[in-house]
């Protein structure tokens, strides 16, 4: 295994492009799963005195320590400041006097500063986080969905490729019936029957990413199952079983896991685009495909490109990372290709 997988290996760091590729799909992996610690704030907390800021916005704001949690004042002006109580102007030019025993200090001060790196959307929720937290929604979907396609696409390639006949014809007639509908349309049809959310989005993409995995699977397996240890297996009385799944398929995956990168990076397509019609995650929770469409109307009036642009850049690097990572692997797990 090990003599297979180091020039495969070795292949794959010549190719530079997907090295890079891969350290960038690496990175955004770390941000889904530690968003909790990386995000600056609260994706879903709403400050509507902070509706659609641009880049650098860092308003003054006082943290209130209250009973039902911390409550977040935006401070336009201080007007006095005594002993026991601080008097401010806030965002809607009214006069508000608080009670100093109740402010959360920052440092020492009673006046907190906030930084929107990125700014700020239509409901005053910083842009940064929710591109931090949208990060997870995409890698996970992508994941599971494809996880999906697999576990769907190499059983049935399988089962069609090793028994051919009767059986062969029948799964194939169900992936040409499949593969008739536009994939897009396939998903929103699903979609439409197991309701709008998560977990509805990455089932209802895995049960259409899956066609060209289990075409590839039969094919490989129709050109290794007349191989002469398959014959010798099948003399000792192996079970067709162990045959596929022992033998057969781990011959047979490179063109799998190629052709699972493509259906990774149509599933984070997929996602985004469902979730920009209303049919995927559900607001609040931060979705790139959903931050997209909060933001487009914004197009219109020339104002606040922020709101389409960090989320659309976010979808090009994680679909182009993932198709560089899958051309990587092709070329170095391909031995007809001697490039590397």
């Amino acid at each position: 295994m090990n003599r297979l997988l180091y020039p495969a290996i070795k292949r794959f760091k010549r190719h530079k492009l997907a090295v890079i590729a891969f350290y960038i799909l690496f990175l955004m992996i770390l941000i889904a799963i530690f968003a909790g610690l990386i995000s600056p704030y609260s994706p879903d907390r709403q400050i509507l005195e902070f509706s659609s800021k641009g880049l650098f916005f860092s308003p003054d704001v006082i943290y209130l320590n209250e009973n039902h949690g911390t409550v977040i004042v935006p401070v336009k002006k201080i007007v006095e400041e005594k002993e026991l109580s601080l008097t401010i102007i806030d965002f809607t030019d009214n006069l508000k006097e608080f009670n100093k025993a109740k402010i959360i200090k920052d440092g020492g001060e009673f006046v907190s500063r906030m930084h929107f790196v990125l700014g700020t959307d239509k409901f005053g929720r910083d842009i940064l986080s929710r591109l931090v937290y949208g990060t997870r929604i995409s890698v996970s979907v992508g994941v599971i969905s494809q996880m999906i396609a697999l576990l769907i696409g190499i059983m049935l390639g399988s089962i069609a490729g090793f028994y051919r006949g009767s059986t062969d014809k029948l799964i194939m007639w169900i992936i040409n019936v499949v593969w008739s509908f536009p994939s897009i349309l396939l998903v929103i049809a699903i979609t439409v029957v197991l309701g709008k959310g998560y977990w509805q989005a990455f089932v209802a993409i895995g049960l259409t990413s899956w066609i060209d995995i289990a075409r590839i699977t039969r094919g490989q397996i129709f050109s290794i199952r007349e191989s002469e240890y398959i014959e010798a297996a099948r003399s000792l009385g192996i079970s067709d079983f162990k045959i596929i799944f022992k033998h057969i398929i781990p011959n047979s995956i490179s063109p799998v896991i190629i052709t699972s990168t493509v259906g990774l990076a149509n599933a984070v397509i997929f996602e985004a685009s469902l979730s920009f019609l209303g049919m995927g995650v559900q607001p609040p929770t931060a979705s790139w495909g959903q931050m997209v469409f909060d933001g487009y109307k914004y197009l219109i009036t020339g104002t606040n490109y922020n709101l389409v642009l960090f989320p659309s850049i976010a979808i090009m690097i994680l679909v182009f990372s993932i198709n560089m990572v899958g051309d990587g692997l092709r070329d170095s797990l391909d031995p007809k290709i001697n490039k590397f």
